[in-house]
């Protein structure tokens, strides 16, 4: 299984690369995209849970950080730089997202509803849906990819304290969650305690 951040030694080809793209070699861009594509579709899936809608993110994520790739500046890691994309154009989506469905939920109270077998779903992702996009955001971030909460906080614009603080919010709001789920017979009623 890949690394989630990449060690020193990458984090040094990865900045060659960069510097490579900035000076005219666009197939240098193609180590980057390689280096990213499965930690950024993970992680654009969890915050956007469709398939197709995280491939497309990630493709124009890719487009969006080799259009602006001038913009980076190393004061903050390359892989940073590029979550912080992804994140922005995460939530973007996600907005426009929710506009829809409230369009298409409009729409569906007026036609005739119809029956759907639920999906079974895990108890992450069962958890992970009580979550916000920023939760989802701030937990992937630390938890999956491993960055601290000072590289975290580079990444949303905030501070760490903030950050830090959110996170134990959350974690808070998923051990609530899953004691409810245990007390009313959900996913987790059938844990070993």
């Amino acid at each position: 299984m890949e690394e989630a951040r990449p060690s020193t030694a990458a984090t040094e080809e990865i900045e060659i690369a960069v510097a490579l793209v900035k000076a005219g070699n666009h197939e240098a861009y193609t180590s980057i995209i390689h280096r990213f594509e499965k930690p950024m579709y993970i992680y654009c899936y969890h915050l956007l849970k469709n398939r197709e809608e995280a491939q497309d993110a990630v493709q124009e994520i890719f487009i969006k950080a080799y259009q602006d790739i001038h913009r980076y500046q190393p004061t903050v890691s390359f892989s940073a730089w590029l979550y912080k994309l992804a994140y922005h154009h995460s939530l973007n989506l996600l907005k426009k997202q929710h506009r829809r469905l409230r369009i298409m939920a409009h729409f569906k109270q007026q036609e005739e509803t119809q029956e759907h077998i639920p999906e079974q779903k895990s108890a992450i992702t069962e958890l992970l849906a009580y979550l916000t996009p920023e939760e989802r955001h701030i937990l992937l971030l630390k938890a999956v990819e491993q960055y601290n909460f000072e590289e975290i906080a580079q990444i949303m614009d905030g501070k760490p304290a903030t950050v830090r603080k959110k996170y134990q919010r959350l974690r808070q709001k998923l051990v609530e969650q899953a004691t409810k789920q245990r007390r009313v017979g959900g996913l987790f009623a059938q844990s070993n305690e």
